[in-house]
């Protein structure tokens, strides 16, 4: 044969050979592609319900599954479809959202963790502008990490939420007995200002309270203002939760947790408690009484699905002498042997 042709006749086969059907043992794989991911639902007064349905395509070869979604505070999420696609197909998923504490442009998010190997979580978000006659900023009140005994002062603006409106704040209640608040006129613009602050012995830990706003506004005539934040002593755990995030059954992820201390005694670690069918753990000294590492480790022998548990450390501290962490993870089925 012509030489010229005997090489156009082996890149046509190796052509035909690339471009056919994938080889036997290739691994297919999902693929969730959201045409839409952002739902921008315009302006609409404080207290409407806002309704949206996500479609989810998936365009992969693999069958595509919906492990977990998880919606924004106000969100509640409703999966539509079967939990598990088939290639070419496509799931639904429907997100509603509560206005009724919310004012001003306003973004809420939701996370979907899927099996698709790219991208194991996606992001769909819920984007608008809800009109009230007072708006509150910041709406929630984030306090922070704060340390116990020391002084809080946080501040919110009320402020009229359109031209015209001349409503305002007259009282506030709130069941919190360490929680003090009380109501400014503001000297730089139209509106009050909302003073927040934490009393010396609040308790250790997080703390979650609603503030009742009374107003004069026909349609908002109570407001309400969630203030949430957590206080801290002497010993300080970080990060305050172990997430591991989305994993393979079989894989074996590490985390680090510190455990450090500001107080003036030495700290001993008396003993440490972690989920032993979820986790194994190496504890080292860092710097002997201040601070120490804790090493986690996944156990590979995890099924798919949710994992939830927790870390209990007890200590020498006379008040925090118990510490629990938090820890999560979704496991995936693993990848076939093979």
């Amino acid at each position: 044969m012509d030489p010229d042709r005997l090489r156009i006749a082996a890149a046509i086969v190796l052509a035909l050979g690339l471009g056919g059907a994938p080889a036997s043992g290739a691994e297919q794989a999902p693929r969730l592609v959201v045409d839409e991911p952002v739902f921008d639902f315009g302006t609409v007064e404080r207290g409407a319900t806002v309704d949206h349905t996500f479609r989810l395509p998936n365009r992969g070869d693999g069958e595509l599954r919906i492990e977990h979604v998880k919606g924004s505070c106000g969100c509640t999420v409703a999966v539509l479809s079967a939990r598990e696609i088939a290639p070419g197909g496509e799931g639904r998923v429907a997100v509603t959202l509560d206005t009724a504490r919310l004012s001003g442009r306003t973004t809420k998010v939701v996370n979907l963790y899927s099996n698709d190997p790219e991208r194991p979580v996606t992001e769909l978000a819920l984007t608008g502008t809800v009109t009230a006659d007072l708006v509150l900023t910041p709406s929630p009140l984030y306090l922070g990490r704060v340390r116990r005994g020391e002084p809080t002062h946080q501040e919110v603006l009320i402020t009229p939420g359109g031209a015209g409106t001349a409503a305002i704040v007259t009282a506030v209640e709130h069941t919190n007995p360490v929680l003090q608040t009380r109501l400014e006129p503001r000297g730089d613009g139209p509106g009050q200002r909302l003073v927040v602050e934490l009393g010396r012995d609040m308790p250790l830990g997080r703390f979650n309270d609603q503030l009742t706003l009374h107003t004069t506004s026909a349609r908002d005539p109570v407001v309400h203002l969630a203030v949430f934040g957590s206080i801290e002593g002497d010993l300080i755990v970080l990060p305050p939760q172990v997430t591991f995030g989305v994993t393979r059954a079989g894989a074996t992820p590490e985390r680090e947790l510190f455990i450090r201390n500001r107080g003036g005694r030495p700290l001993v670690l008396r003993q440490v408690t972690v989920p032993a069918d979820v986790v194994t753990y190496d504890l080292t000294t860092v710097r002997e009484g201040v601070e120490y590492r804790l090493a986690l480790r996944l156990r590979d022998t995890l099924p798919p699905g949710k994992v939830e548990g927790a870390i209990e450390i007890l200590t020498n501290h006379p008040v925090e002498d118990r510490l629990v962490v938090p820890l999560y993870a979704i496991v995936r089925p693993g990848r076939p042997r093979g």
